[in-house]
Formats: structure tokens, C-alpha cells, sequence
């Protein structure tokens, strides 16, 4: 069985505006059915019925509070980073099954570690039945008898796994500081909050309707009344790039942890592991040896493809500062232009073919 089959149901749709996929089945032969059909479509809509609220703290930190809108802006398209989670905002599950409260628990940090104390015992096992089987060998037995015991060993290894599997138990670990995270009525306070990158926050309400603040007053927000172009030459280019991977369908992800600045996955974190880093720089940017082989060297060590996107902008900088403080946001991304270069590390060792 594979392995996220059940990630298929919440993680349906790569983005927050969904298509009308809930239109009455059509009869070609009967003109009821049209009728109804078209009612359906006409009355229907795939706007939310009220849009995310997001808030600023501490400068230029955009959140989300709400529990079900930070799920809703997760499992629509992987939006924001959770604070007390690795991504998906989990803190609130994770402290009811710590605490005994959940019977059963769907985080992803829970299966993360699980999966890592099984491939951790596993390598253990596997090379005490190494030294095993070099044993036999220097004791002159048989292949197949070697063979035979091997196949006996990982036959009783997946046995364990199962029976592990069945009879794991989660101990309830209850700290005197978890009596500050109820309310009055027993009820754990969600302490978590979802913090969205100024580029996926602008992308959240100039590319598509979702959040409750205008891209003007988000513009505003981030850089100022009077900003200069420098003020919003950083912003202007990595949103360019980002809703340009998001418009060819790659599900774009922060890459800070890697030494770049967007991860790109085919369809997100919980289903594979992301296949490039992208570096966003401006089309004049020369930097040295050092620089292009150290962040390389980063993302080259996950097994990710390392990808330089040059942004260059087509009109003049006080233009594009003018149609800014016009609110004119179409047509000032609208004159930036992409270009990709792969960098690929050449190890004279392995790179011979």
C-alpha cells in the first residue's frame, strides 16, 4: 500500500480557491437536467465564505491565528510556517496526545520520529546479522543455507515491526507548566500561530482573494508610506519568482533552512521531499566562487538540484516605483522577467562520465 494514500483527502486541491467540482451530475437527453445544471453553475460559487484574518506582530511578522483558518491555508496549498511545529500547525494534537487527551494522533512529527527509532533499530539488527553471516562464511557454510537464514531474518524483522506497530502506547507526560494551557472550562489554549512570508501573503491577496487585508495596505506594511526602489527591489523580486513557480504549479516553500530561498515540490511536504532550491537574485548580481560553491554545497547535500533565478526588471526603476506607490501591482510584476540557470557541483572523484 502506499505509503500517503490517506493525505490524498486533505491535501486535495494545490491552492485556496477551489474549482466548482460539486455541479449536479448532467443528462445529456434530459432538459431538466440542463436546467438544473445551469442553475447550479450560475448560483454557484468558489469564493471563501469570509476571507483569513491576518494580523502583524513584531514589525514584519504576518500571522494567522484561527486554528481552522491556518488548516484551511495548510492543506490548500502548504501556506505559512506553524511556530511551534515544524509546518503544519500540530502543536494543539501533539499536546492532547501527550497529555492522554487524543486517542490517536496524525501529526507529522509523531511519524517522522517513529519511522526514524524503526530505520535506527533496523540498521542495528542488519549489521549484527552481518557479522553473522561473515561468521558463517569464514566457517565454510553453504550460500543458500546463509541465504535462507537472511530471508528468515527480515521475514522476523517485519513481524516485529507489525507487532510494534499494534502494541505501541503513547505515555502520558504531564509537566507542571501544562496546567497554564487551560481555560476556565478545562479546555487547552491553541497557542500556536501560522506565520506566512511577506511574498505568500501577497500572493494570498493580489493573486487570489483569500486574505482580509488589501495589497496596498500589505505593500504599506512592509516597506513603508515612502519607500525608495531599494526598499522594495528585495520584495518585488522573490514575489516575481515565487508567483512564477506557483503559476507553473510547483508547490513553493521557504528554503531558509537550506541556504536558498524557495524549496519547490511537485506536490508538497507530506508527500515527497522537495527536488530544487532556488536562489533569487537580480539579473546584475555577480557573485564570487565562494559564495556559488558554499550555497551549493547546501542544497546539493540534501539531494536537491540548485537552481539561480535571475530576475530582470524591463522598465526603468523609477517607473517601477511609480506604478508601486500607484498600487499598480499587475503591471509592475508584470515587468519582471525570469531566467534559470542550474548549478551543478563537479567532484573530479565521481563526476568521470
Amino acid at each position: 500500500m502506499p505509503k500517503y494514500v490517506p493525505n490524498v483527502k486533505y491535501y486535495k486541491y494545490p491552492l485556496p480557491i477551489h474549482p466548482l467540482d460539486n455541479l449536479p451530475e448532467l443528462v445529456l437527453h434530459n432538459p431538466i437536467s440542463w436546467v438544473f445544471w445551469l442553475y447550479s453553475y450560475v448560483s454557484s460559487t468558489n469564493l471563501l465564505p469570509s476571507k483569513v484574518h491576518v494580523k502583524f506582530s513584531s514589525g514584519k511578522h504576518i500571522t494567522v491565528a484561527d486554528p481552522d483558518e491556518m488548516l484551511y491555508l495548510w492543506r490548500n496549498g502548504f501556506f505559512g510556517t506553524a511556530q511551534l511545529s515544524r509546518s503544519e500547525p500540530t502543536w494543539k494534537e501533539r499536546t492532547l496526545n501527550r497529555l492522554g487527551l487524543l486517542e490517536s494522533s496524525r501529526a507529522l512529527e509523531h511519524v517522522t520520529e517513529q519511522r526514524r527509532l524503526q530505520r535506527l533499530e533496523f540498521k542495528r539488527e542488519r549489521a549484527n546479522f552481518e557479522a553473522v553471516k561473515r561468521e558463517l562464511r569464514h566457517q565454510g557454510v553453504e550460500e543458500s543455507e546463509i541465504t535462507n537464514q537472511e530471508r528468515k531474518f527480515l521475514q522476523s524483522l517485519r513481524e516485529q515491526e507489525t507487532q510494534d506497530q499494534e502494541t505501541t502506547t503513547t505515555d502520558v507526560q504531564f509537566r507542571e507548566a501544562d496546567a497554564e494551557l487551560f481555560d476556565d472550562n478545562n479546555k487547552i489554549v491553541d497557542l500556536e500561530v501560522l506565520e506566512l512570508m511577506p511574498v505568500e501573503a501577497m500572493f494570498l491577496t493580489f493573486a487570489l482573494p483569500v486574505l482580509d487585508l488589501p495589497a496596498h495596505s500589505l505593500a504599506r506594511s512592509l516597506v513603508g508610506n515612502n519607500p525608495s526602489y531599494a526598499d522594495i527591489n528585495d520584495l518585488c523580486t522573490k514575489y516575481a519568482a515565487y508567483h512564477h513557480y506557483r503559476s507553473h504549479g510547483w508547490c513553493v516553500r521557504s528554503g531558509i533552512k537550506f541556504g536558498c530561498d524557495f524549496l519547490l515540490y511537485k506536490r508538497g511536504p507530506p508527500f515527497h521531499h522537495a527536488e530544487f532550491g532556488i536562489m533569487v537574485l537580480n539579473s546584475d548580481d555577480s557573485m564570487d566562487y565562494t559564495w556559488y560553491a558554499s550555497s551549493a554545497r547546501v542544497v546539493g547535500g540534501a539531494k536537491k538540484s540548485f537552481i539561480l533565478c535571475y530576475v530582470e526588471l524591463l522598465i526603468p526603476r523609477e517607473e517601477a516605483l511609480l506604478l508601486w506607490q500607484q498600487g499598480k501591482f499587475a503591471r509592475l510584476f508584470a515587468s519582471y522577467k525570469m531566467g534559470e540557470v542550474m548549478y551543478r557541483r563537479w567532484v573530479p572523484g565521481k563526476n568521470r562520465d
